[in-house]
């Protein structure tokens, strides 16, 4: 009497499936509020700034278009307050945000990353984009890490630039050209001399400076100091000055 032979079965243990990655949707109880960036003058820095939506609000609601134009604007603004081109520091900011490690929509994948998606060939169209992205990404309900990912590194551009590391600040300018496609990777690359750094000391509005004349015994002669400082003024005894902001 014969039997069948079953089939053979291929051993499964230590095989995985490969995992289904899925973009995280984020559900909101609430209407999401309308974000914008803003520069905020007093403390130097980009600022995301929520408005309020409701029936009740006597202000306008603000159209996606205005957002992106006005977040776009605070950019802009912020980096033209330094001696250097806002374009130097639009390209280290880039430098910063495009790595597969970063949070998408500009992270992803090492062979195509999200960031790879920008195909423009200005700043103006850089900006735009990392600006558009982050904000697509929160109003398509994945949350706003994206927005605050672009303002940290706005900001972070921006302190490093009066930290004044020039090699580190130029090392990022030409890769965040590179990864932005607006030089080849395979070529030395020259920086011009329109976005060259220039050391400068950042601006302090606390700042205060204290300048005195010391009396010169048997000279006759009087020389001019300026103290800076921050705070109270101290009391020099026997030395006449004034206070004035710089």
């Amino acid at each position: 009497m014969s039997t069948k032979k079953q089939p053979k079965k291929e051993p499964t243990h230590g095989l995985r499936k490969p995992a289904l990655k899925a973009d995280r949707i984020t559900f909101y109880s609430h209407p999401q509020a309308p974000l914008c960036l803003t520069h905020d003058v007093p403390s130097n820095s980009l600022v995301v700034t929520a408005f309020n939506s409701s029936s009740t609000s006597t202000s306008p609601a603000m159209s996606q278009a205005t957002i992106l134009n006005e977040s776009s604007s605070a950019i802009h603004s912020l980096f033209s307050h330094t001696k250097v081109s806002p374009n130097r520091l639009v390209y280290i900011t880039v430098g910063l945000m495009f790595e597969p490690a970063s949070p998408k929509p500009f992270g992803g994948p090492k062979i195509r990353p999200g960031y790879t998606e920008y195909n423009g060939t200005t700043v103006a169209s850089l900006v735009q984009y990392i600006v558009s992205a982050s904000f697509k990404w929160y109003w398509a309900c994945r949350g706003r890490d994206a927005i605050d990912f672009l303002t940290h590194n706005v900001n972070k551009a921006r302190r490093l630039h009066y930290d004044g590391d020039a090699d580190t600040l130029n090392e990022l300018m030409l890769k965040g050209m590179k990864k932005a496609g607006h030089i080849e990777w395979n070529k030395p690359a020259r920086i011009p001399d329109a976005l060259q750094h220039r050391p400068e000391v950042e601006p302090n509005l606390d700042r205060y400076s204290v300048e005195f004349t010391p009396r010169m015994k048997g000279s006759g002669l009087q020389q001019n100091y300026i103290l800076s400082m921050v705070g109270e003024v101290e009391n020099h005894a026997g030395e006449n000055f004034c206070l004035s902001k710089e």
